[in-house]
């Protein structure tokens, strides 16, 4: 009778370790790591709170906004059942790189119906000293030299190595910092110059194109090592961000009017077999 009763609480305690473990993995939030070198990171701690007030409603997931690109490839490294959400340029870094094992490009977002934009080089004057000039951006320093890098391809990216940077949070903040004298040139988009002519149109006026990149993919969303089933449930979950408003407002941060499946965009860009 006392074995019988000690084989009742040893297997009593197992499965109460074994129920307990069941709902900390379960109950474990499924994190979205973000590193973009194309935003300002002063908007983080806004894009988080923006996007984890969509997620919550959701389910068990977060939204974790990283300053550096280091540690951000420290986490692909390092970090399984997590999402990474990236500039394509950065993807295309790292894509052939052992980093990458085991991880998957899933989503690519779209605004338009578009997986593609321009950057545009914008200034008072239709010619400028590339290599003296101080440019506004909203990106880093390494990726807004790698965009002018390929505006003017000819060119070395030696060249640009000396530029004075003045970082400012957006796109149309960088056209306002060169409408104002506070920078020679503007590393921007169409859309912001358009937005431009429709609030200042004085400014608009004085401001030339000096130069348009290739077309750059937008951002790419990369899945590691997360089970299928919680894979369909997050592509769920941000193909839907549309729908709400405040999905909208995390995708608007982001540049963004929709997500699409990579699978998908293969298939349109082939047309029909």
């Amino acid at each position: 009778m006392l074995k019988l009763r000690a084989l009742l609480l040893q297997t009593f305690l197992l499965f109460s370790i074994t129920g307990g473990l069941t709902h900390a993995i379960a109950s474990e939030h499924l994190t979205i790591y973000f590193y973009n070198p194309e935003i300002n990171i002063t908007r983080n701690a806004v894009l988080k709170n923006t996007f984890d007030l969509y997620l919550e409603t959701q389910g068990a997931y977060q939204f974790q906004p990283v300053d550096n690109k280091e540690t951000f490839e420290a986490l692909i490294k390092n970090k399984h059942n997590a999402i990474f959400m990236m500039s394509n340029w950065h993807y295309l870094q790292l894509k052939k790189t052992p980093i990458f094992h085991a991880s998957k490009l899933v989503l690519r977002g779209i605004k338009n119906g578009k997986d593609t934009y321009h950057k545009i080089l914008v200034g008072k004057q239709s010619k400028l000293d590339l290599q003296t000039m101080s440019l506004a951006t909203s990106g880093n320093e390494e990726y807004s030299r790698s965009v002018l890098n390929g505006i003017y391809s000819k060119r070395s990216i030696d060249q640009f190595s000396s530029l004075n940077i003045l970082a400012v949070p957006k796109d149309i903040d960088a056209l306002m910092a060169v409408g104002f004298g506070l920078a020679d040139a503007a590393l921007t988009t169409r859309s912001s110059l358009e937005k431009l002519s429709t609030l200042y149109k004085q400014q608009n006026q004085a401001l030339h194109i000096l130069g348009e990149s290739h077309a750059l993919k937008r951002l790419a969303v990369v899945f590691k090592q997360v089970p299928q089933a919680k894979q369909h449930q997050i592509q769920s979950t941000l193909i839907q961000m549309k729908k709400s408003k405040k999905g909208k407002r995390g995708l608007n941060m982001l540049g963004l009017d929709d997500w699409q499946l990579v699978d998908q965009q293969l298939t349109k860009n082939k047309g029909p077999k």
